[in-house]
């Protein structure tokens, strides 16, 4: 051999080596060898920009107005460092994907892309396991559990654990034997029978659920106290409509602006009790369940695949966040998480997945005016789930350009010009008035910018697992989009797209107040992401011809298992019923609605700053001008002002407070405003202007 064919053979020592082979990357090995490199300049980013970017976007707030005792308390806690840090987390995937679309197609050395994307795999779920250990070290101090004293907060335990390894190992094994593998396709293939079967299943699962969220007047007495004590909060914003008044004319609504009407509607057409209202509730709950159904059954072919995702998800959605099992306090029964804040979201997402699989090519004018409608009702969630609608469409390739993006921008603008008429002809019809869209900000300003109530994050927790999923949900729908020769399955694409932009908006609800019971609000949004990721698994390893999943896969299996363990906490109906079947304890809104009955005249205006003070009023035919809930929701001083001149505007004189309630600083403003007490009794204290 001559030395210049020695010198190409690449001879080292006398020895004749083999040329490296290259190949041109594929936008998933792309995504692998950035994702390395984009945590370190993510790291780099939140450490080093955070601060700065953060006094600069959310500068110290002006006197918001709270009142003295909630500052001495340390309640409010602005976090300007942590929010801007939460902005430059959102880049993360953006970051990754960036990386992907720069290397794709770039010809690379095939050891070397193994050794480097091995390395990226190992990195990340390394840096998984990290979090999810650290859950079992990790103590919360007395003022963030409000507990006690100092305490941790397991999500998940070691024996649950073990089991979802277990069952991710399992799931894995089925898979690389392709007879069972094929077995289970068998199984889970969808025919009219499957299908209706399937459906059934469902269904009953879900009322079995929701069976633990009912409650009527009765039985809210006896129901756990995290319950009853939220319970105000939400019906007084259906029950202001009743009143007279209105979310977003005259009444700020904290949870939903616009499920207050359709709450209002129910209550006035079958009977304002806490049943109806309950019951109006939970079909909405049903209907966003359905919704995600049947957007599961066209991501994973069929109403029985569909089921084995449905089951986990829903358990994990409804994740108990303290006990008894009976008499439990969780998503199913929080009304202000299911439906007001997942409703409208989850129905998004199956009108996006609806419209991706007939790809139609009409304006998606009238899917971005529901997306305006559900950011509207709810902005932490609503506005999420719109940027969500726009990033699954987005997805599609053929709006890869600039026309394309234009129309896509004008669709989206149209439909939200389209949702604030709607909202304006509503509150017209309801109220007579246009409404005031400033009223959104009301409640997002008082706790996410003035700092009411916030909670610093911990450095490591099961909270940064749930944004790696969203994060690698996003990453992939978008290494999906650039790869011309994926499975061709845009549905899949654009709900991992919408799931991964939802999650990590909505993740912001946690940066905020990153209490551990609040990252349970983001479970259910994490389930529907581990959901959809699972199905891009199983099909990644069915497609190989060695059938060996990969670490990675193994974590997305693993984590499905661990959503499955918590079919575990499913309520038996033999407890639910004898939970409704309890004794009640008399009611204090009876007690107090009789009192309160003998110090007014009906058609009276009043200030009811009060639990239940709007259904009280609507009961005793009295018109309750107090702007908001109650006074929980009455944190400042200009609060309380505005709920002074709503009663001067309406000729009222008398303001009724909980005597408990009352803070002395609060007593005392009202009497420098011209108010005398007049009646004290153990529950209530009734002033009168002089």
């Amino acid at each position: 051999m001559s030395a210049r064919a020695l010198h190409r053979a690449g001879a080292v020592g006398g020895r004749v080596a083999h040329a490296s082979s290259t190949h041109a990357l594929t936008a998933g090995e792309s995504a692998w060898l950035a994702v390395v490199p984009g945590a370190i300049v993510l790291l780099a980013l939140v450490l080093l920009v955070g601060p700065p970017l953060g006094h600069a976007l959310f500068p110290p707030p002006a006197d918001a107005g709270f009142w003295p005792f909630y500052v001495a308390d340390e309640a409010i806690r602005p976090e300007p460092v942590e929010h801007a840090r939460y902005l430059l987390a959102l880049l993360g995937p953006l970051i990754v994907a960036g990386g992907a679309a720069a290397l794709a197609g770039r010809q690379l050395g095939d050891r070397l892309n193994r050794v480097l994307g091995a390395g990226g795999r190992v990195l990340l779920a390394a840096f998984v396991l990290v979090c999810v250990a650290y859950q079992e070290t990790h103590v919360y101090s007395a003022a963030v559990t409000e507990e006690p004293a100092a305490a941790k907060h397991v999500y998940f335990t070691p024996a649950t654990l073990a089991m979802a390894v277990a069952l991710g190992l399992l799931a894995a094994w089925t898979l690389t034997r392709r007879e069972l593998s094929a077995r289970a396709a068998r199984l889970l293939r969808e025919t009219p029978r499957t299908r209706a079967i399937a459906i059934a299943i469902a269904a009953a699962y879900v009322l079995l659920w929701l069976s633990s969220a009912f409650n009527t007047d009765a039985t809210l007495t006896t129901v756990n106290v995290n319950i009853s004590e939220n319970v105000p909060f939400w019906t007084d914003e259906a029950f202001s409509i009743l009143d007279g008044h209105a979310p977003l004319v005259d009444f700020h609504a904290q949870y939903g602006h616009l499920w207050a009407y359709v709450a209002a509607g129910a209550l006035w057409l079958f009977g304002a009790t806490f049943a109806t209202y309950a019951l109006t509730m939970l079909a909405g709950t049903a209907a966003a369940l359905a919704a995600v159904f049947a957007t599961l059954r066209r991501v994973a072919g069929g109403a029985p695949a569909a089921l084995a995702l449905f089951l986990p998800f829903v358990a994990t959605s409804f994740f108990m966040e303290r006990g008894p099992l009976a008499d439990r306090y969780g998503p199913a029964g929080l009304f202000s998480l299911f439906p007001m804040r997942y409703a409208g979201p989850f129905l998004l997402l199956w009108l996006v997945a609806r419209r991706t699989a007939r790809t139609t090519s009409a304006p998606p004018i009238p899917l971005f005016a529901v997306a305006g409608l559900v950011a509207i009702n709810n902005v932490e969630f609503g506005v999420p789930a719109l940027g969500a609608t726009f990033a699954a469409l987005l997805a599609d390739r053929r709006r890869w350009s600039r026309r394309g993006l234009a129309r896509l921008v004008g669709a989206a603008l149209a439909g939200l010009a389209c949702a604030v008429v709607i909202v304006a002809l509503l509150t017209l019809a309801v109220a007579g008035s246009l409404p005031h869209l400033g009223m959104l900000e009301t409640f997002p300003r008082i706790y996410a910018i003035d700092g009411f109530g916030l909670l610093p994050m911990p450095p490591l927790g099961l909270h940064l697992v749930v944004y790696v999923t969203f994060a690698a949900a996003l990453v992939l729908a978008v290494v999906r989009a650039l790869s011309r020769d994926g499975d061709g399955d845009g549905v899949l694409t654009s709900t991992l797209a919408w799931s991964g932009v939802f999650g990590l908006g909505a993740g912001a609800y946690f940066a905020g107040r990153s209490h551990p019971e609040v990252l349970v609000d983001l479970f259910s949004a994490w389930a529907l992401a581990l959901s959809l990721l699972a199905v891009v698994v199983v099909r990644a390893i069915q497609l190989r011809p060695v059938r060996r999943p990969r670490l990675v896969e193994l974590l997305v299996l693993a984590g499905l298992g661990a959503a499955a363990c918590s079919i575990a906490q499913i309520p038996t109906p033999w407890s639910q019923l004898a939970r409704l079947e309890q004794t009640p304890y008399p009611s204090k809104r009876v007690e107090m609605t009789r009192t309160i009955g003998m110090l007014t005249r009906r058609g009276e205006a009043v200030a009811m700053v009060m639990p239940d003070g709007h259904r009280i009023a609507y009961e005793l035919g009295l018109d309750d001008v107090t702007p908001y809930a109650n006074l929980g929701s009455m944190m400042t001083r200009p609060q309380w002002s505005e709920m002074l001149v709503a009663l001067r505007r309406a000729r009222g004189r008398t303001i009724i407070v909980p005597r408990t309630d009352l803070h002395p600083q609060q007593a005392r403003f009202l009497v420098r405003a011209g108010y005398r007490p007049f009646f004290h009794e153990p529950q209530l204290i009734a002033l009168s202007a002089r």
